[in-house]
């Protein structure tokens, strides 16, 4: 059971975020890890896997979604456009999280309330706040295409 989210702007190690969220936190999208809020995990480091960005004095995030596993199937997940879908048609966390902004944008539900954690260097991060799920869409990204999806302070 997640507990209450610190300080926005907070320092704290990678131990202390599972703890207050109550999870072992290995993948960067966690959908209502709560029943009262989301988890994402972001990065703006150089070598960052995707594209995230702060806008609007930090009241706006851009968080890109994530690719593919790699296995057998998929040896190049960055070849391919990001799935929202398993194979056995479940949704994966794009999916849920684009089915969420949907949703919401379309009048048939509350917005998705999301924590926001940003790695500084390995087991650092800082507590960004907590953001409303504002919008989501998929735009190209060289020759495939990604999930962005907005969040609002």
């Amino acid at each position: 059971m997640s507990r209450d989210a610190p300080s926005p702007g907070s320092v704290i190690s990678y131990h202390e975020m599972c703890s207050i969220e109550g999870a072992s936190l290995q993948r960067g999208m966690n959908f209502r890890l709560s029943p009262s809020h989301s988890v994402v995990l972001m990065s703006l480091r150089t070598n960052a896997p995707y594209a995230d960005r702060i806008e609007e004095d930090g009241r706006v995030l851009i968080y890109e979604g994530h690719d593919a596993p790699r296995g057998p199937e998929v040896p190049d997940p960055k070849a391919i456009d990001q799935p929202s879908v398993w194979p056995s048609g479940r949704p994966m966390q794009n999916g849920l999280f684009f089915a969420a902004a949907r949703s919401h944008a379309d009048g048939g539900s509350p917005s998705e309330r999301v924590r926001v954690y940003q790695k500084i260097r390995q087991g650092i991060w800082t507590y960004n706040g907590l953001f409303i799920l504002a919008e989501a869409w998929m735009e190209p990204s060289g020759d495939r295409q990604v999930f962005k999806f907005r969040l609002e302070v």
